[in-house]
Parts: structure tokens; C-alpha cells; sequence
């Protein structure tokens, strides 16, 4: 039973960090050329499975639009939501990225937030990603 429940962490570690770090990169990438953030569109980046797997969906909340992009202070843009329970992890909105305004010198910063008990367990660095 520990192996199939290694299993589980494993997997669903790499759907939820693999997607998020992608983003991050193409972010951080789209702000050092243009100072501000881009739509999930203008940057490049496509969520797995053009948005939900079998046991995900991912959701950009803010900049939703084709070329939509800001130079705004916190806003949330990558949302991931596991369809079932995961262990201890009830299905949700449980892993969220929002953004804070681009400073002075042209960086920018994330918040990685794990919202549902348990879910931390499967994901131990995702509040570390972006920092």
C-alpha cells in the first residue's frame, strides 16, 4: 500500500508542478521582454491537455483574454483543480499561483498557494516555485 500511495504523490506532483513551473518560466520570460504579465496565450504557454486531464483541470483566472496583460499588483493566474480525492486531499481549487506588482527594477513575484488539507503532503515545494 506505501508504494501505491508513493505512486499517487508522484504522479500528481508532476501534474501539478511540472504545468505550474512551465508557466512560471514563460512568465518570467514574457515580463523581463515587455514589464508586465501576459495572457496564458500571449506567452506562450498551453496547460496540459488543453486545460483537464483525467484527474485535473487548469484555469487561468486573471488575464484570461487573447492578449490580455497588466502591469497589475496581486492578481490570481494558474489555478489547478484535482477532479477526485487525492489520499487526504479533497477535490478543488487546491493549487493557485497569483502574481504581485513588477517592482521598480523590472521583477516579478509569485505567490504559490496550497489551499486544501492534505494537499500540501503531495505537493511539498509548490509555495517554494516562483521564488
Amino acid at each position: 500500500m506505501t508504494n501505491l500511495i508513493y505512486n499517487v504523490k508522484l504522479v500528481n506532483t508532476f501534474f501539478i508542478l511540472f504545468p505550474l513551473t512551465s508557466y512560471v518560466k514563460l512568465q518570467q520570460a514574457y515580463v523581463a521582454e515587455a514589464n508586465e504579465y501576459g495572457s496564458w496565450k500571449l506567452i506562450g504557454y498551453t496547460a496540459p491537455n488543453s486545460g483537464e486531464t483525467n484527474n485535473f483541470e487548469y484555469t487561468a483566472t486573471a488575464l484570461a483574454g487573447d492578449g490580455a496583460s497588466s502591469k497589475a499588483a496581486e492578481a490570481s493566474v494558474w489555478e489547478a483543480a484535482n477532479k477526485a480525492k487525492l489520499n487526504d486531499c479533497e477535490a478543488g481549487k487546491n493549487w493557485t499561483i497569483s502574481t504581485n506588482a513588477i517592482g521598480s527594477n523590472g521583477q516579478d513575484t509569485y505567490k504559490a498557494e496550497v489551499n486544501g488539507t492534505g494537499c500540501q503532503a503531495l505537493t511539498p515545494t509548490f509555495d517554494k516555485i516562483g521564488q
